[in-house]
Parts: structure tokens; sequence; C-alpha cells
């Protein structure tokens, strides 16, 4: 009887070490569910996104719920994955207050920066960091901050040092023009001069070089006419239909490349038309000037000196002939007196 009552005692000293140490994971999982209460109202408080958190947070709830049911029917409950989501929520706040303050002081030094430089190279990098807080992922949020940190540093050293390049520059420039002022403004006096005076030159042979540029477009087309009359009369590879298609298109072309160069010709003319009025106007200001008025010898024009030379060649013809023909007569009458 003494043996039965001792086996009963140890038993129930067992079960109520086993109710002890289930309810102690069952406590701390209740704890542990409400710090992390506690932390979603906290990341509330800071105007911090709480959907990533608080679904950590329910999962916890609804595990406790149903391990502490098996608890109270006497079964076996594991309290594991219901601090592992408790403790998951304490995390998530913490990076979260972490992101939030270097989000602050990125964001501040971001427009700070913005008002001497241009930083739209970097826009990317900006919106990532921003996009990336927005949706909860305040981990990659710690890393994208420190790269924009990297690349706002970049653009600044680039624009200081092409600020530096421009300014030196401009400084030498001025300088240049200070000195040499004088020079260039002779130089750009020449360089108009010239232009004027060889403007007729440059423009002829401008117009020559379009003219040799259509000769060329002509030449093969021609060359193209050739092919397509090979294929079609001696190779038979061409179709009637598209022969004469391609001919008629192929004379249009040669058709047009001929009257433009008719008008680039007529231009060329006209050009040298216009060297020789003004080759003409300059003779007639050197006739018309005193010093040539009084100058005795005068120019006589090719036709009439080459009309006056003919008359005296004619002169001195028939003037041979006469004497000829009056010495021919003296010897007749001498042969006639000898005889008699």
């Amino acid at each position: 009887m003494r043996f039965r009552i001792f086996g009963l005692l140890v038993m129930f000293l067992i079960l109520i070490s086993q109710v002890s140490a289930e309810s102690n994971e069952s406590f701390q999982a209740r704890e542990l569910i409400g710090q992390a209460k506690i932390n979603l109202d906290e990341m509330v408080l800071k105007n911090i996104s709480i959907l990533r958190a608080n679904e950590s947070y329910q999962e916890a709830v609804q595990l406790y719920g149903a391990q502490y049911s098996l608890e109270e029917l006497g079964r076996k409950a594991d309290y594991k994955l219901v601090l592992q989501y408790a403790l998951e929520v304490g995390v998530i706040k913490k990076d979260a207050f972490k992101a939030n303050n270097e989000l602050k002081i990125f964001l501040e030094t971001y427009k700070k920066s913005n008002l001497s430089i241009n930083l739209s190279d970097m826009q990317k990098e900006y919106d990532a960091i921003v996009l990336s807080f927005e949706e909860e992922r305040f981990e990659d949020t710690l890393k994208l901050i420190n790269g924009g940190y990297d690349k706002l540093s970049e653009v600044q050293s680039s624009q200081t040092a092409l600020k530096l390049f421009y300014s030196s520059t401009s400084k030498s420039i001025k300088e240049f023009l200070r000195e040499n002022w004088s020079k260039l403004l002779i130089g750009f006096l020449i360089a108009g001069i010239l232009l004027i005076v060889f403007k007729t030159a440059l423009s002829k042979l401008m117009v020559r070089m379009k003219l040799s540029s259509l000769k060329l477009r002509k030449e093969t087309i021609l060359m193209l006419i050739k092919h397509i009359q090979k294929g079609y009369f001696e190779d038979k590879k061409v179709s009637a239909l598209e022969y004469h298609i391609k001919l008629k298109k192929f004379e249009d072309l040669v058709r047009d490349i001929e009257r433009e160069r008719m008008v680039l010709r007529e231009k060329i003319l006209l050009l040298g038309k216009g060297d020789l009025k003004k080759n003409k106007k300059i003779k007639l200001r050197i006739t018309e000037h005193p010093s040539h008025r009084s100058t005795k010898k005068v120019k006589v024009p090719f036709a009439r000196n080459h009309k006056l030379k003919n008359k005296k060649v004619v002169k001195k013809v028939v003037g041979k002939k006469k004497i000829e023909r009056e010495n021919k007569k003296k010897v007749i009458k001498k042969s006639k007196r000898n005889k008699s």
C-alpha cells in the first residue's frame, strides 16, 4: 500500500514538472508577442509602413493560439515558430528605424547638393533607395544608401573638375582675345576680302563638283541599264514587265540628271558672263580716263585692220601684173624691129 502511494506521488510530481515547463514556454511566447505588438505601435508612431511586420505578428498570434490549445488538451506544444515570428517583428522594427534615420540624412544631403550641382546622373539610384524603403525592404535600403553616397561623391568630383576646366579655359580665352584682338580682326578682314574676291571661282568650283557627281550617277545608271538589258535579252532571267518598269525608272532618272546638268551648265555660263561684264566695265573706265584720252595711239579693231592689209596685198599684185605686161609688149616690139 505504501509503495502504491509513493508511486502515485512520483507520477504526480512528474506531471507537475511537465506542466510547469510547458507553461514557461507559453509564457515566454506570450511575452514576445506582447513586445511585438509594442514594436508595431512604435513603427506606426514613426509613420513607417508595418505590412511586413504585421504579417509576422499575425503568424505568431495564430500559431500561439494553436499550440496553447494543444497544451490545454495535455498534448505536446511547440512554440519555436511562435518565438521566431515574434522575434522577427523586433528585427524588422530595428532595421526600419535605422533605415528611416539614414534615409532622412541622405535626402537632406541630396537636396543640398542638388542646389549647387546637377544630380540627374544619379536619379536612378535615388529612385531605387526611396522605393526600397516604401516596399519595406529596409535591409536593402541601408545598402543602397551607402551606394548612393558613393555615386553622389563621384558626381560631385566630376562636376567640380568640369567647372575648374571651364573656368580655366574661359580665363585663358579671354586673355588670348585681349592680347591678340587686333591680329584676329586683321585676319578676319583678309579672309572676308579673299572670300569676296574668289566668290565666283568658289561657286564655279562647287558647281563643277556637282556636275562631276551627276556624271558619275549617270554612268552608274547606264551600267544598270546595260545589266538589265543583258538579263532580259541574253540571259532571259528578267521578265518583260520587270524590264519595262525598271527601264522606265532608269530613263526618268537619267532625264532628271540631264536637266540638273543643264541648269548647272547655265549657271557656270552666267558666272562667266558676270566676269566678262566686270572686265568690260574696267576697260570702259580705262578708256574714259583723261590720261588715256591724251595718247595719240589708237588701237584699230582686228577686223578693220585685216581688211586694210588685204587691200595693200591686192594693189601690189595688180602693179606687178601691169609691169609684166608692159615688159612683154616691149620684148615683142623689139623682135618685130629686128625682123624688119
